[in-house]
């Protein structure tokens, strides 16, 4: 009955703009007034289970006692490991690309595990950073139920943040885009899951109204990415091929360069990824690696030579890309060349303007590469 004088005058104020606007509205409420009844200092996961978020700051153990379970964060001391970052015990059959991917397969699986699932029916939920596939990691162990339902767009918003992957759709870029501006607002890591863990299912619902938090940074991808589709940045695919030093025993994969012109500024991950995707469905093939060139005055160019925004994580479905020897490609290249700051998917960048055009450099690195790989037996 509390909530009926509020959606009356909800249905008279949205009957101008019509139906579909009082639904998702309406929907938006419900969601805002269901997280604060059962938003707890401790994040209570509800009626399906007990299980409680506990923040551990980054680097340290958690020494507590009783079932506990990191989510998407490697946090020392953690009986259970549901997550995909490098040198994770995540048991296999629950593995996949993201750790918000890995903590639904559990959820679905365990409830076939009648021990495990009492085991860990109150178990302590523990991440050390907070970005948002760990907010929506940690939201789906915290509400199993639920979560199931946005299993989706879930997904493609842990695929924006992590791997900086722009799908089709806009909803996953805008919700990843929405929760980092939210933990920014929040001041610190910890403070941003108190803040954010009661607004993601109404989030998850109705993303598109909260254009306050994605709109600005939306309309700069567009921008880049109008700018590729009209042209004015080049876009090729330079092939690996066994007849570029036909000795060597394996692949590097292909390579995808984005030729910028003079004056246009590095497009951001998630461009790349529009114009590069990693497979569409089984259709198609990726690329190993990224040449990012940007023209500067007098024809020259400043370049960045990285992987996909996926290789750094343990992935099953995404095809895994081996760093290659970066100190023998860096000696080959020249002093212009470093690997300093070049982020965590990043293995050469140029520190001053060098005259080979995109093409040909492309060209040249698939020869270097290959050279270094093993001689066929």
């Amino acid at each position: 009955r509390g909530l009926l004088v509020p959606l009356l005058l909800l249905f008279l104020w949205q009957w101008v703009d019509g139906a579909e606007g009082f639904i998702q509205s309406a929907h938006g409420f419900l969601a805002r007034q269901q997280s604060r009844r059962t938003f707890h200092q401790m994040h209570s996961c509800g009626a399906t289970c007990s299980r409680t978020f506990k923040f551990v700051d980054y680097g340290e153990s958690y020494t507590g006692e009783g079932p506990s379970i990191c989510a998407d964060g490697l946090v020392k001391g953690a009986k259970l490991h549901l997550t995909h970052w490098s040198g994770n015990e995540t048991p296999d059959e629950y593995k996949a690309d993201l750790s918000t991917e890995i903590a639904l397969r559990w959820t679905k699986l365990v409830d076939l595990d009648e021990k495990q699932k009492a085991e860990y029916e109150d178990a302590i939920v523990l991440n050390n950073h907070c970005d948002t596939d760990g907010i929506l990691s940690v939201w789906t162990l915290l509400n199993p139920e639920k979560a199931v339902e946005y299993e989706d767009i879930m997904v493609k918003a842990a695929a924006a943040g992590d791997f900086e992957e722009w799908g089709f759709s806009d909803r996953g870029m805008q919700l990843e885009i929405a929760f980092s501006k939210l933990i920014e607002q929040a001041g610190s890591e910890a403070a941003a899951y108190d803040h954010i863990l009661p607004q993601v299912e109404e989030l998850l619902q109705d993303v598109s109204s909260r254009e306050e938090l994605w709109g600005a940074e939306m309309a700069k991808l567009d921008a880049e990415l109008d700018a590729v589709l009209e042209g004015r940045i080049r876009t090729f695919r330079v092939e690996d091929s066994p007849s570029k030093f036909s000795h060597a025993s394996g692949r590097i994969g292909d390579i995808g360069v984005l030729e910028h012109p003079l004056g246009c500024d590095k497009v951001q991950g998630p461009v790349v990824s529009r114009c590069f995707p990693h497979f569409v469905g089984t259709e198609g093939r990726g690329v190993s690696r990224l040449l990012l060139g940007m023209e500067q005055e007098g024809g020259s160019y400043v370049y960045s030579y990285e992987r996909p925004g996926y290789a750094w994580a343990d992935t099953i479905s995404r095809p895994a890309i081996t760093k290659p020897n970066v100190k023998k490609i860096l000696q080959q290249l020249g002093p212009k060349w470093t690997a300093e700051g070049v982020g965590m998917t990043g293995l050469c960048r140029t520190t001053a303007p060098i005259t080979t055009p995109p093409e040909q450099l492309a060209q040249e690195l698939i020869v270097l590469e290959r050279s270094l790989l093993p001689r066929l037996a």
